[in-house]
């Protein structure tokens, strides 16, 4: 496993200067088997921390988190082989690997060359002990020793790298604005694409795996220039289709999007549309507060909290209207759409919620929590187009002042 580092210079003020004084920094690989090994030969030491682990429930259909209060590390000075420090100039940012798994690409912002590893040098210069030095116990390799070529005057400031199927690398220059491409054991440029502008990250369908679909690339443009109108609260970035399928590169499509395109994937539609799932059996909804029928629907108090168990299908709520609720409660809905059409999702909102809104899929169930602050008749609604009859369907909470002796009652069609 490879990753980039930088500040070997361990600056820690001004670091757009002070972290860019040395003339290489480095790419750290990991040999994760061996971590594996340590790990099971008791090597790794606890160390106390507090993070969530959060893993998605398809049965339940819901997120189940789980706090950890410790992890598992290994130092590389009581675990050798472990890891390794190559050098790289300078200050790297993207580090990848192509579809044959030899070679290892680094993207130093700072470099005027695109320098590229051979994992056979790399273990050949690990069995010789080609090292110049360690870090902190980390073994320094010598650069000569790892290096399979450098990508000579690419442009200025290559990031990141994507591989097509056909031998090419393609590397996003962020300050020329422009893919380079290169010829894979040759290291030579064979073609240059101008983005419009400031490019970062760059995909390949499949362009870091074994396998790469090989017929476009995407430029995720971070800076547009007066490219699009000004219109919303940010400045839209840029984005744009080329095809990579001929020898020179052709731009396809030039778009607008939001944010800072920081990496995406793709695949070919085939691989959604053969796997998809068509249907979402009702039945194989195991959340906890599923209703999987309207007969299901009800409304339970326990204390000041009010539990509602609602189903939702074109074009009616059940149920479609509370009585009871008060000043104070803490109100859950737990809405579950009944719909087995795949392509209906439904939306629950209730007026003057101060969190969110809920987008449930078909078959699925999602709670949302809300709290009334007055008495008052508050409507509750479909917030995602479903039917003909969308903008009827909603529904009506009463909510009695604090303290009241109001019975708390739900139904449809009373």
């Amino acid at each position: 496993m490879f990753f980039s580092c930088y500040n070997t210079e361990l600056a820690n003020t001004m670091l757009e200067a002070n972290a860019s004084q040395n003339d290489k920094d480095y790419i750290v690989a990991v040999n994760w088997k061996k971590a594996a090994d340590y790990l099971a030969q008791g090597k790794a030491k606890d160390m106390k921390t507090s993070y969530y682990h959060n893993a998605w429930d398809e049965k339940k259909s819901m997120v189940v988190s789980e706090v950890i209060n410790s992890v598992k590390m290994l130092n590389p000075k009581d675990c050798p082989g472990l890891i390794y420090l190559i050098p790289c100039p300078k200050s790297p940012h993207g580090c990848d690997v192509d579809p044959t798994g030899e070679y290892i690409c680094a993207g130093g912002k700072l470099a005027t060359v695109i320098p590229v590893y051979s994992f056979t040098k790399i273990l050949k210069a690990i069995e010789q002990k080609q090292y110049e030095g360690d870090i902190d116990g980390i073994p320094v390799i010598k650069y000569n020793a790892a290096l399979a070529g450098e990508v000579q005057k690419p442009g200025l400031g290559p990031l990141h790298t994507e591989f097509d199927d056909k031998g090419y690398g393609y590397t996003s220059m962020f300050v020329s604005s422009e893919i380079v491409k290169w010829k894979i054991g040759t290291w030579e440029v064979v073609d240059r694409a101008p983005t419009f502008y400031s490019i970062g990250h760059l995909m390949i369908p499949g362009g870091d795996t074994k396998k790469p679909f090989g017929k476009y690339v995407v430029a995720l443009n971070k800076i547009t220039k007066d490219r699009y109108l000004p219109t919303g609260p940010e400045l839209c970035q840029s984005a744009q289709l080329y095809d990579i399928s001929g020898e020179k590169m052709k731009l396809l499509l030039d778009f607008p999007t939001i944010g800072e395109p920081h990496y995406a994937q793709g695949v070919a539609a085939d691989v959604l549309t053969k796997n998809q799932a068509k249907i979402f059996k009702i039945e194989d909804n195991h959340h906890q507060y599923v209703c999987k029928t309207e007969n299901d629907a009800r409304v339970v108090r326990n204390g000041n909290k009010v539990h509602v168990y609602m189903t939702m299908i074109r074009s009616h709520f059940a149920p479609d209207n509370i009585e009871g609720v008060k000043v104070g409660d803490e109100v859950y809905f737990h809405v579950t759409n009944l719909e087995q059409d795949w392509d209906v999702p439904h939306g629950f909102a209730i007026k003057g919620n101060q969190n969110s809104e809920l987008l449930i899929m078909p078959g699925e169930t999602q709670t949302i929590k809300w709290m009334p602050t007055k008495a008052d008749v508050v409507p509750f609604y479909c917030t995602d187009f479903c039917s003909a009859l969308h903008q009827e369907m909603q529904g009506y909470l009463r909510v009695s002042p604090a303290g009241s002796n109001v019975k708390l009652t739900s139904g449809t069609g009373k």
